[in-house]
């Protein structure tokens, strides 16, 4: 069965504020983009092409809302957007239908445009090298999804991801990218309170916030990208 192009969509759900942002930085001929009708955003993807069903779009969509809410939120300081119902668009392009618990629901799509300003494109510019990046080093692509998911299991795993692409932890430490007191940290930090709620570490500096840890892991995981452009291997 001959699939038809660019026939799936998913729902972007969101506040609009961050919503507006997606939609002004992702757009064609970047790739995913998102398109807007009315108070309607969804992620389009030429990854969905050849997919055949809307569970499978619904399946890969989660991951690469979850990869770019990560680039989103290092960048330009969003909350995080959630993927929402699969639309099937049909081949006429102007028929769609919503693929939900709640039943098909059918409606129209018509472009909508604005100016660009200089911060999006700056935006595009990062996002689009990340994910250019991030074809080629998996490890940074789910660096990206465990920070959006935010959890100290997450940041952990964040962590985690950035030392195995440099090659290590003891290379990452010698990278300085963060001061190693911090680094320090939020390893222990990370790692206490992953395992359990309320989790204490054995050192008796003081714990991080998450909001600390986080802001950390958003120094390192940009140094890891730049470190990607001009690096043909991790080590």
């Amino acid at each position: 069965m001959t699939i038809a192009k660019q026939r799936w969509g998913v729902e972007l759900i969101g506040h609009p504020f961050d919503l507006a942002d997606w939609r002004e930085v992702l757009k064609r001929p970047f790739d995913p983009w998102v398109s807007q009708t009315g108070e309607q955003f969804v992620l389009r993807s030429c990854t969905f092409d050849d997919l055949q069903s809307w569970t499978e779009v619904r399946d890969s969509a989660s991951y690469i809302v979850d990869q770019l809410n990560g680039a989103m939120q290092i960048i330009r300081h969003t909350a995080p957007v959630h993927a929402g119902c699969t639309i099937e668009f049909k081949a006429d392009g102007t028929r769609l239908v919503l693929l939900s618990a709640t039943g098909a629901i059918e409606g129209r799509m018509r472009a909508c445009d604005t100016a660009v300003t200089e911060d999006d494109a700056d935006t595009r510019n990062a996002l689009q090298e990340w994910t250019s990046l991030s074809e080629s080093h998996e490890v940074l692509a789910d660096a990206l999804v465990y920070f959006s998911r935010s959890e100290w299991f997450d940041i952990y795993k964040a962590v985690e991801c950035v030392e195995d692409f440099v090659g290590g932890e003891a290379v990452l430490r010698s990278l300085n990218w963060i001061n190693a007191k911090d680094f320090k940290r939020l390893k222990r930090t990370a790692n206490a309170f992953r395992h359990r709620t309320g989790g204490k570490g054995t050192s008796s500096e003081p714990q991080l916030t998450r909001k600390e840890a986080l802001d950390m892991l958003a120094l390192l995981i940009p140094r890891a990208f730049a470190w990607a452009r001009t690096k043909s291997s991790p080590v």
